[in-house]
């Protein structure tokens, strides 16, 4: 489950950075110079948009509870949850739960990947102004109903302490 959580992450991350450099391109290179309609930067998805499906599944918006706790018998899961950075509290985003979903806390650790940290500023740009709309609860709707205040934030927290490039407005006291 950590994998495949992983490789899709992969995906939208790499995803979202074509459409950050296509539209660099395509703002960069007048349409006389390539056939309109004809070339890969005319078929683009809106960086919000792409933004929007990136945060939607690094919150974990539509992950499906577990029926039932997941035990295995080998150490991946206490490794696994060791690595990563952690807030004055001690909590980590690589915390598995185990119990009743994969997470302990709804918000994906390939926040910290090289894949992230190496996208175009634009897509950082557009992913974190997503974000901070979900997590501070200006955005709201029926896909982040489950994304109770305290869970969301907590992550404010985590992040705010682990990740040295998170915007200035990311503030846990502005979580509604």
């Amino acid at each position: 489950m950590v994998f495949e959580h992983q490789m899709h992450m992969m995906n939208l991350l790499t995803r979202i950075g074509w459409e950050a450099r296509v539209a660099e391109y395509r703002e960069r290179t007048p349409v006389s110079a390539r056939a309109a309609g004809d070339h890969p930067a005319d078929k683009t998805v809106p960086l919000d948009e792409a933004a929007q499906e990136v945060v939607d599944y690094m919150l974990l918006v539509d992950e499906a509870p577990l029926a039932e706790p997941i035990r295995g018998s080998t150490t991946f899961a206490a490794r696994f949850s060791a690595q990563g950075p952690r807030d004055s509290r001690g909590r980590s985003l690589r915390q598995l739960d185990l119990e009743h979903r994969l997470l302990r806390y709804r918000c994906s650790y390939m926040i910290y990947s090289r894949q992230f940290e190496q996208l175009p500023a634009s897509a950082k740009s557009a992913i974190y102004r997503r974000l901070w709309d979900v997590l501070s609860g200006r955005q709201r709707g029926e896909a982040y109903a489950r994304l109770a205040r305290a869970d969301r934030a907590a992550v404010v927290d985590i992040l705010h302490d682990t990740k040295p490039d998170l915007p200035a407005y990311f503030s846990s006291a502005s979580v509604h």
